[in-house]
């Protein structure tokens, strides 16, 4: 060792002593002799193959590196292409100027670089890449709607996303965290044009660098951004029609130089939808059935509006700083008109009439701060990360009911109305670090350390009205909750190379300690504890053959609102509460893949949990309330196989193929909701996407999805199928888009519950079938870069 130190130190004190000359030249592509920016130029001894110095060519593809005056030789690689190595130049006195032409690389291009994937679907390291683009899954539809198109993907009854049957999902924007959560990350989802969103990378089975969160792994939404030099941008317009009439608008402008990439967005969306819930329960009881039959229909007419701001600058060849900030202002004014009637014995007795008015406005803040450092010989990393994230909703909603004897149609008793206000407002902020060295060419290190903390002031206000009409607080339905949590969290992963084999061994640990105190009753929840989270996968590259087996541990935490012991008023049959003493949920996930020839996966995956958060449906036979809450009812188990190929039919037709089934059982022990059952569910999708003449492509997507009985729940299916003509015009300037989305109209969720003497089924259906027309015009006269913006760059690569 230390005669290699002594020899390390001789070798660069006779660089410094030796005499040096210029290196300059261009680098271009091989086929058509285009520029190629951000290429990385390293510098290598001819003797001992070591490395000296690099530099990277700037926008014009143009390198000046000085060097020794020994024998060297030059190495140049960017993503997308091939590595090219030059012959061995001897030992010279005078500048030199050498130009080298670059092979692309297919491989790499279908399996790294998203912008020019050919495919609907490709598979690359820990992550499955759907191109939304491609797809045409975007058009017309918000975030969250989109995300409901992906592979093995459904919006359960209250639209949260569901993946693999969990809806325990981490959210990342460009591979930042999104930070908000629940009905806050859904409301966000929401503000998101669709036709904005590039790809969704699905990380099944993420590592010990990842935020254990998220038993169902991680969603990393990819925005689109401009890959060229100079100004450039795009303006979009939407149009659709269902049984109401939406509206999308946006405008993106970027401006990337050689050091400066700026980018500038606004979107505008107005949405009438209408969802239409039907919820029949019936009790039996010895003496006595009962049937209510509900039917609502939900009618929210919505206005978002958000902006996006983001910067990055390149202070030296190793060195780039940057931010971005996203602000969102949703609004929306619901109506939600129901009927509830009850049936004793099968006799029509009374009926319900429920008419709802809600007021709801929120705003969203999220803006980062980032550093990303990495040596000449990129063996040595550091990301860093500042983030925070504001959301403050206001909802103000007026509920009466007014009751009706079934024979004579009159009322049996007085109206009722309740008034329910709900705002919320917290602030998350987040700081992380991220350091990776190559220790060897076989051998690599990283570690990191996040903080994060939640102030969230949450407050139930519930006012009845009196008989003169004046609306009361009700003191023991309302509550002011301030929940404050902190996360402290540290990995290291160890990455080995022997041979064919990449072995990746990681430890995260994560202490916690949150605090929820109400302010109304005087009352504290708190706790603090530690939790250790290793991850192991070992991939095997065997020419046309790839092989990975991977494990971690998640954990899926309460929602810091289902810790708060008061309840949401739903209507008057239904009301939701909290559970101080409810505790997280902890996954152990493992996964085998097999990939064939890029084209062709097969995953088997394997989910164990323990403390499962489930949600319990409690009915009061006297009060005829349903109450819904969480609680830890045991131990679940979920075991899957995957099956996902694309091949091209003809050279103008290609087909994705995407299939699942899986075996889910849950066990609880819990004191009257004991059941142990089990079921089998199926999904698959068919992507295909045509190539016809004069700039004219097609796609058709078609997808069924049978959810299996699982704990005491069984689900029945949902299928449909869509399609999209798109024409370019003006050399593709101008890009129209025509679609039609769940023709069938049989995208839906229905369930049935049953819990001792009670049975719940439960269907709802959302406003599906949508015609939508979509007009997009991208101007600028910029040339094109050959990669990714430079503030992603590192953000991608450690996905």
């Amino acid at each position: 060792m230390k005669t290699t130190i002594t020899f390390l130190l001789l070798f660069n004190m006779s660089l410094l002593f030796a005499q040096n000359s210029k290196l300059t030249g261009t680098i271009v592509t091989k086929n058509n002799k285009e520029k190629i920016a951000f290429a990385t130029v390293a510098i290598f001894d001819a003797t001992t193959k070591s490395f000296v110095k690099s530099t990277a060519t700037d926008i014009r593809g143009y390198y000046e590196v000085q060097v020794a005056t020994v024998a060297f030789y030059v190495q140049i690689e960017i993503v997308g292409y091939k590595t090219f190595q030059s012959k061995t130049f001897t030992n010279t006195k005078t500048d030199l100027n050498l130009n080298f032409e670059l092979e692309e690389d297919a491989l790499a291009l279908n399996e790294v670089v998203v912008m020019q994937s050919k495919s609907l679907i490709k598979l690359s390291r820990d992550k499955m890449i759907v191109d939304i683009d491609k797809a045409g899954f975007g058009n017309g539809n918000d975030g969250l709607e989109t995300l409901s198109k992906l592979p093995g993907v459904q919006l359960d009854k209250d639209e949260n996303v569901v993946f693999r049957g969990s809806n325990n999902l981490q959210i990342m924007i460009d591979g930042k965290p999104s930070l908000l959560t629940g009905e806050e990350l859904k409301q966000y989802l929401k503000t998101l044009d669709g036709a904005n969103i590039k790809a969704v990378e699905i990380i099944a089975n993420p590592s010990a660098k990842y935020d254990a969160a998220g038993s169902a792994g991680i969603f990393n939404i990819v925005l689109k951004k401009s890959a060229a030099a100079g100004l450039t941008g795009n303006l979009r317009t939407s149009v659709g029609y269902a049984e109401f009439i939406k509206n999308y608008n946006g405008l993106n402008l970027y401006n990337n130089t050689e050091k400066w990439n700026l980018k500038f967005g606004l979107n505008y969306g107005y949405n009438e939808s209408v969802n239409r819930r039907i919820i029949d329960q019936t009790v039996i009881s010895p003496d006595i059935t009962t049937l209510l039959k509900q039917k609502n229909d939900w009618l929210p007419v919505t206005n978002s509006n958000s902006g996006n701001f983001g910067a990055s600058h390149q202070l030296n060849k190793n060195t780039t700083v940057g931010t971005s900030t996203n602000y969102s202002i949703y609004k929306s004014d619901e109506k939600t008109n129901g009927r509830t009637e009850e049936f004793d014995n099968a006799i029509y007795k009374r009926f319900t009439i429920l008419d709802t008015q809600d007021d709801i406005a929120n705003t969203t803040l999220t803006s980062t701060v980032f550093y990303n450092f990495a040596s000449d010989s990129l063996d040595t990393k550091i990301d860093a990360q500042l983030s925070y994230a504001n959301y403050q909703n206001d909802s103000d909603r007026l509920t009466t009911n007014a009751y009706f004897n079934a024979i004579t149609n009159e009322m049996y008793k007085n109206s009722e109305a309740i008034r329910y206000q709900n705002p919320t407002n917290f602030n998350i902020l987040s700081a992380k670090v991220d350091f990776e060295k190559k220790i060897s060419k076989t051998f690599n290190f990283e570690t990191g350390s996040k903080l994060s903390y939640v102030n969230n002031d949450y407050t139930i206000k519930l006012q009845d009205r009196d008989d003169q009409g004046n609306f009361v607080l009700n003191t023991n339905r309302s509550n002011h909750l301030v929940y404050k949590e902190s996360i402290l969290s540290g990995y290291g992963i160890t990455n080995f190379t022997t041979g064919k084999f990449d072995i990746q061994t990681g430890l995260r640990a994560e202490y916690i300690n949150y605090n929820a105190t109400s302010l109304t009753s005087n009352s504290t929840n708190k706790d603090n504890y530690l939790s250790l989270f290793p991850s192991f996968s070992v991939n095997g590259n065997f020419n046309n053959n790839q092989y990975k087996f991977s494990y971690s541990r998640r954990i899926q935490r309460p929602r810091y609102l289902y810790l708060n012991p008061y309840y949401e008023y739903v209507d008057t049959y239904n009301v939701s509460v909290g559970n101080p003493n409810l505790t997280p949920q902890f996954t152990d996930a493992f996964e085998l893949v097999w990939i064939k020839k890029q084209k062709t996966s097969v995953s088997l995956y394997a989910n164990f949990s323990r403390d499962e958060m489930y949600q319990i449906i409690n009915y009061d036979q006297d009060t005829k309330i349903t109450t819904l809450f969480y609680d830890n009812i045991g131990k679940s188990k979920s075991i899957g196989l995957s099956f996902n190929t694309s091949y091209s039919a003809k050279k103008w037709w290609k087909v994705q193929l995407n299939t699942e089934v899986a075996y889910g059982q849950a066990t609880s022990n819990l004191v009257g909701y004991q059941f142990n059952n089990s079921g089998v569910s199926f999904s698959g999708a068919l992507n295909q996407s045509f190539t016809l003449a004069k700039d004219w492509s097609a796609t058709w997507n078609s997808f069924y999805s049978q959810n299996g009985d699982y704990g005491n729940t069984s689900f029945k299916p949902s299928y449909d199928m869509s399609f999209s003509m798109r024409k370019d015009f003006l050399s593709k300037k101008l890009r129209m888009n025509l679609s039609a989305q769940n023709v069938l109209r049989k995208s839906q969720w229905i369930q049935s519950t049953q819990q001792d003497n009670v049975t719940t089924n439960w269907v709802n259906r959302w406003e599906t079938r949508k015609i939508t027309l979509s007009l997009t015009y991208n101007f600028g006269t910029a040339k094109k870069k050959e990669v990714k913006d430079a503030d992603l760059n590192d953000e991608q690569n450690r996905l």
